[in-house]
């Protein structure tokens, strides 16, 4: 490897958040003839609204956080609880956490993992942004893109696919140190999954054990094999 490829930038493609959240929403709300018991439906609208939402600031290249989990104790007081922290729900009433707002949830991030691009999702899910995104071509796994159980559920009854569902809420991110992000986040309590990486070639590549494919534009989202344009309008 010669000077100049040492140099380069290798840079990774991170997805923050669950892809298909507004989507799923909507069918929760929207759809007919759910295969699904009652106590479970609200169980997993519950599971949605009971997520943290995220907001990107462009201007100071930052991440804000609502209805996120924070510690009360006094040595930890106000800190982002983990992704993988134990019993929530039952620390949650007990009062040892509790929900709030955090205006810079990765401070310095930006610079620590030479952020390139922060790409908000939305129509046409995931698979519509893997497409948008800049930096020429890069390889990446389904594998490693988490859905909720819930979204999977419905795409299936549906017959719909969760990769082209619409994404409000989650993010595609081109950095360097991918996976040191990912685990960052998870320790902020935000779901992330490095699912892939930059290359020279132009190409962009799905390699899994599902074997691989190249990507094509997504112009649709998988709501308007169900619904009229005007009826998911509200969701831009």
């Amino acid at each position: 490897m010669n000077k100049e490829e040492s140099q380069k930038k290798i840079e990774d493609l991170v997805l923050l958040g669950y892809p298909g959240l507004s989507g799923s929403r909507f069918l929760w709300e929207k759809g007919n003839g759910l295969p699904f018991s009652e106590r479970f439906q609200k169980e997993e609208r519950r599971r949605i609204e009971d997520l943290p939402r995220l907001f990107w600031e462009e201007e100071s290249l930052s991440f804000s956080a609502e209805n996120i989990y924070l510690f009360t104790d006094k040595e930890r007081n106000g800190e982002p609880v983990p992704l993988y922290e134990d019993d929530v729900r039952a620390k949650e009433n007990a009062g040892e956490i509790w929900r709030g707002k955090v205006e810079d949830l990765f401070p310095g991030f930006a610079e620590e993992f030479s952020v390139t691009e922060v790409l908000p999702l939305g129509k046409g899910g995931i698979l519509s942004g893997l497409g948008e995104i800049g930096g020429g071509g890069f390889s990446f796994s389904y594998r490693k893109i988490s859905f909720l159980q819930s979204t999977i559920e419905l795409c299936e009854h549906f017959q719909i696919s969760p990769y082209a569902l619409h994404a409000k809420g989650a993010f595609l991110l081109r950095l360097e140190k991918g996976e040191d992000f990912a685990r960052l986040a998870r320790e902020k309590g935000i779901e992330a999954s490095c699912i892939g990486r930059f290359h020279t070639e132009k190409k962009r590549i799905r390699k899994d054990e599902y074997g691989e494919s190249y990507l094509y534009k997504q112009e649709t989202d998988s709501l308007e094999e169900i619904f009229t344009k005007e009826e998911i309008e509200i969701l831009t």
